[in-house]
């Protein structure tokens, strides 16, 4: 494994709670570097755990493991709660939070909120005024200002464990929101080049033209850096395994693959679905003892912090 990279898992967060727990504690036995809870209230007719509450807990039920969303949605939260959310996690976890956050795509869950579907456009905006906000927010600054969406009076939130703050993942595939990850973001994280659809964990296009479009999406984001002095070296690169013809976790060729592929274009963390897509959607089950077997063998061999089974 080269120096530097990172494997993470994402959890949907539907009950039971225990579950996910259980599952947490193995993938940091495991030497798993962080987990991820995506934000979702109505996708494929299921029902889900609020995840900045389910952080909090996991906090408490892991001691190494990194915690964070993939990603949190703009619309049910101000940046003040957020931030909010996001320092007490900080302090309930000694320091172990990430914040990811993107624009989101259509729908994105409004009508249960309330509020009006937002064009791209706007929600690009919005993300960058959400941007600027929490990254002062987020250090335990005094903050007063007025954007185009969000304003801030007097804001003054408790101090982070993590200087200067938590660190700020924003996922990306468009020219505008490419931008905001040069301008404000620790971390990029990408889809790998597959695009939204409805269908849940169904590839739409190769994993060739996935890798093409990333290369793409790549010297977007360096030539932005450019343009505003960045060295592009200093925003972190994420790849979810998302919509993958073979999943990454079945097999250590299929796993080298993927994580090869990407880390050709400077990739240096991957995040995988534990459990897997199909496990969670079509055949809505857990891991079947191969399943886990098999990962267990992957992070044998190419995981620096791998742990002896309990």
């Amino acid at each position: 494994m080269p120096r530097g990279q990172r494997f993470d898992i994402l959890s949907f967060p539907m009950p039971d709670y225990d579950a996910i727990e259980r599952e947490w504690q193995w993938a940091e036995r495991l030497g798993f570097d962080q987990g991820w809870i995506p934000e979702t209230w109505t996708m494929s007719n299921r029902s889900y755990l609020e995840p900045w509450t389910i952080l909090s807990a996991l906090a408490r039920a892991t001691s190494t493991l990194r915690l964070g969303t993939l990603v949190a949605l703009l619309v049910p939260r101000h940046p003040t709660l957020l931030a909010g959310h996001v320092l007490t996690v900080d302090q309930v976890s000694k320091g172990r939070v990430e914040l990811g956050i993107g624009a989101g795509d259509v729908p994105t869950d409004s009508g249960i909120f309330g509020t009006a579907q937002w064009s791209a456009g706007e929600r690009v905006e919005r993300l960058e005024d959400q941007l600027q906000l929490l990254d002062a927010l987020l250090r335990g600054r005094s903050v007063t200002s007025t954007g185009r969406h969000y304003s801030v009076t007097g804001a003054h939130l408790p101090e982070p464990v993590q200087r200067p703050r938590p660190p700020l993942v924003v996922a990306a595939e468009g020219r505008k929101s490419l931008r905001l990850v040069a301008r404000h973001a620790d971390a990029w994280v990408t889809l790998g080049g597959q695009p939204q659809t409805p269908e849940r964990g169904v590839p739409t296009i190769s994993e060739a033209e996935g890798l093409r479009t990333t290369r793409e999406r790549v010297g977007m984001l360096e030539s932005d850096c450019r343009e505003i002095g960045r060295d592009p070296r200093e925003i972190r690169r994420i790849v979810l395994a998302y919509r993958r013809h073979v999943d990454p976790l079945s097999s250590l060729e299929a796993f080298d693959e993927f994580v090869g592929s990407y880390a050709e274009m400077g990739f240096e963390e991957f995040v995988f679905y534990w459990p897997s897509i199909l496990a969670t959607f079509r055949e809505q089950r857990g891991m079947t003892a191969s399943e886990r077997s098999t990962a267990e063998r992957i992070a044998a061999v190419r995981f620096s912090k791998a742990q002896p089974r309990a």
